[in-house]
């Protein structure tokens, strides 16, 4: 190969680079990335995003703290590279080899084991599948526990509940031929275990699927929902959005997942709000839900007080922007692993 198509594939691959996009992480939920040196090349990827999604439940940071001092290891004697806590199963589960960030999604019990449902981060914020002799799971008082492992598995009976709320206020005009298409594909390409409520919002919030028990439909199955258009004007009840995000039971959940919420929109709540920013922290917290908020525009830092799991704001191309945050969120939830752990 001559240096001239080298420098062709070179140049190649910088003009394929990400969109910039601006994340915006809680101070408290910011971690270094562990550096692997030797990464293991048989290790399955199963797709890139642009950042991390940390569906994280049940977490402890003064348990995680006694784990990072503790003398624990791998079956084979290795050093981990990165590990989850679920204070409310009492479960610690290692990683080692190529995995930098695990996330312990949810935990479901079952009659012999406890279905945890795990991310695997690698270098590049890359989704992988570990081998099993990577991975090694112990109990609050650092008592190793059995577990089978099948790498690459679909999760089983995992049900995860996503409610998607599309600001269309009037300042949302000019986005909405890319804001619903975009939706709609992503609403197809996620799993058959997601199951989606649909919203929309300006002075008020509108249902676009049915709710409570007539709202068990796929994900894939409602993006139909999206191919009559919808019609932007007026304020924006951003506020109001969020809270019914936190507060829809669309099912009876199996397991400790937690309620996803996503929401799109271009300015700041204009629309007077019966509750808090507190009354709101409180129904996230009670609900056991993720808000992750994608920024058209109008971005004013500190709107929201931190109740954001994640927000992402548009730089430059709105487009390709928002595509990569849909992207970032159904890789995410597709690359779950199960991990059946012996009670």
């Amino acid at each position: 190969m001559n240096a001239q198509l080298l420098a062709s594939m070179f140049l190649g691959l910088v003009s394929t680079a990400l969109p910039a996009i601006e994340v915006i992480t809680p101070q408290e939920l910011q971690t270094s990335v562990i550096r692997i040196g030797d990464p293991d090349r048989h290790i399955k990827t199963l797709g890139k995003v642009a950042f991390q999604i940390d569906l994280a439940a049940s977490h402890d940071n003064l348990l995680a703290l006694k784990v990072r001092r503790s003398d624990l290891k791998l079956k084979d004697g290795r050093e981990f590279t990165a590990f989850g806590v679920h204070k409310n199963e009492r479960i610690i589960i290692l990683a080692g080899g190529d995995v930098t960030h695990v996330s312990i999604a949810s935990v479901e019990n079952k009659i012999r084991t406890k279905d945890a449902q795990i991310l695997f981060y690698g270098k590049d914020n890359e989704i992988i599948s570990p081998k099993a002799k990577d991975i090694a799971v112990f109990n609050t008082n650092f008592e190793a526990l059995d577990f089978t492992y099948t790498p690459q598995q679909t999760p089983g009976s995992l049900e995860i509940p996503l409610t998607i709320a599309l600001d269309t206020s009037g300042s949302m005009y000019a986005h909405m031929s890319t804001v619903v298409p975009a939706t709609r594909d992503f609403m197809r390409a996620l799993p058959d275990f997601t199951r989606c409520q649909l919203l929309s919002f300006n002075n008020d919030v509108r249902h676009l699927t049915p709710r409570g028990s007539k709202g068990q439909a796929n994900c894939p199955s409602s993006a139909y929902i999206l191919n009559s258009p919808l019609q932007a004007g007026g304020a924006t009840a951003l506020y109001k959005a969020i809270e019914t995000g936190f507060t829809l039971a669309p099912f009876s959940k199996k397991s400790d997942f937690p309620n996803i919420v996503v929401v799109v929109t271009d300015g700041v709540n204009t629309v007077n709000f019966a509750g808090s920013s507190s009354s709101l922290k409180k129904a996230k917290k009670t609900s056991n839900s993720k808000l992750f908020v994608f920024w058209a525009g109008n971005y004013e830092k500190d709107h929201l007080q931190g109740l954001a799991d994640k927000e992402l704001v548009s730089t430059q191309n709105l487009d390709q922007e928002l595509t990569s945050f849909f992207s970032s969120l159904g890789v995410s939830l597709s690359g779950l692993q199960t991990l059946k752990i012996e009670k």
